[in-house]
């Protein structure tokens, strides 16, 4: 019985999926992983940490961290200006940091790849409770943001 085109393709596709317990575990341990990703760590075929890494360079994935830092950037941005005296509004540093949040949520989105790391990055500084995405956070957040572009 001769074969058709269509069952040559099917057959000779070798489909490697990860496995359920995978994803569940690059899904559980994000936050480790993407420590693993900003140390270059590599990952082996089928591993939780390849799982994370496929997620990390998804346009999807990468739409989603630029729309979470316009929104979460924002309100901080207008936290700080609305809460500060009159004499002690820092203009020019809430326009740096408006500035460099537009320039990494445009560098996501761009369709040139980014660096696995760079995105890492990023999700650090959207997930830290005490950084300078957080109401009361610390930290200098033009420089984590300049830290972020670089490494994308």
């Amino acid at each position: 019985m001769p074969q058709t085109l269509s069952t040559i393709a099917i057959t000779d596709i070798d489909m490697v999926r990860p496995s359920i317990w995978s994803r569940i575990g690059a899904r559980l341990g994000a936050r480790h992983f993407d420590r693993l990703v900003m140390a270059g760590t590599s990952p082996q075929p089928g591993s939780p940490l390849e799982v994370h890494m496929e997620r990390l360079a998804s346009r999807e994935h990468r739409e989603l961290l630029a729309s979470e830092l316009r929104r979460r950037g924002t309100a901080v941005l207008c936290d700080r200006v609305m809460s500060a005296l009159p004499s002690r509004k820092n203009a020019p540093a809430v326009w740096d940091a408006a500035d460099l949040i537009e320039r990494v949520e445009k560098r996501l989105l761009a369709r040139r790849g980014v660096s696995l790391r760079g995105v890492a990055r990023l999700r650090r500084l959207l997930t830290d409770w005490n950084g300078p995405l957080r109401h009361r956070g610390a930290g200098d957040l033009c420089s984590e943001l300049r830290a972020v572009l670089v490494a994308l």
